[in-house]
């Protein structure tokens, strides 16, 4: 009768556990480690003139956000200006000055901390600079802090779910790939500590 050879059975098991429990997180590391989700995020100045930003890359074959978060001397945006009036148009361009996308906005801020200026989707790869007018001062309190964003759109609280959903996947399927391999080893360390002993031990005469 034919003998299986369960334990080169069991030991390829469990390195496939290993490798599919931790495949969708390693995968989804990897992506946030090689792409920038926030290729541009500068200071926005408060006084009226023309600005343009620093060179930045867009690395995804996606939608981008383009947005202003506010936030006032102590943190939240409490303390921000409601009568404050954002002014301005903008535009993307590539570095030989073609126009990608472009944009104006004049209102009121109100209670919000946050703007949404537009939405793009350049090419993979490209290198971009942004140039806007603030045609009026933008009268926020003295230390408030104004972020100018291009950014995916990507949720960024789906990505964590993802990652605490992967997280568990690969403490749950890896880790008993990996507690199936340490037994493994632990039987085949012991019997070759068994057969050592049988080997020594004296003929009788």
């Amino acid at each position: 009768m034919k003998k299986w050879p369960w334990r080169k059975i069991l030991a390829i098991a469990a390195v496939v556990l290993v490798v599919v429990g931790i495949a969708p997180i390693a995968a989804l590391l990897w992506d946030g480690w090689t792409h920038n989700n926030q290729p541009l995020a500068m200071g926005f100045p408060l006084r009226a003139g023309q600005y343009t930003s620093p060179e930045f890359t867009t690395d995804r074959d996606e939608s981008y956000f383009i947005g202003m978060a506010m936030s006032d001397a102590t943190g939240p945006g409490t303390g921000l200006n409601a009568d404050a009036v954002l002014d301005l148009d903008w535009k993307i361009t590539d570095l030989k000055g073609a126009v990608i996308a472009s944009g104006s906005l004049n209102q009121s801020m109100g209670r919000t901390n946050t703007v949404n200026l537009g939405e793009y989707a350049p090419k993979r790869g490209l290198r971009q600079k942004m140039t806007f007018n603030l045609h009026r001062d933008f009268e926020e309190p003295a230390g408030s802090k104004v972020t100018l964003e291009v950014e995916t759109t990507e949720d960024p609280e789906g990505r964590a779910f993802g990652f605490i959903l992967f997280a568990r996947w690969a403490a749950i399927v890896g880790g008993a790939g990996g507690l199936l391999l340490l037994v493994l080893l632990t039987q085949r360390i012991m019997r070759r500590a068994h057969r050592g002993k049988t080997s020594k031990i004296p003929e009788t005469p």
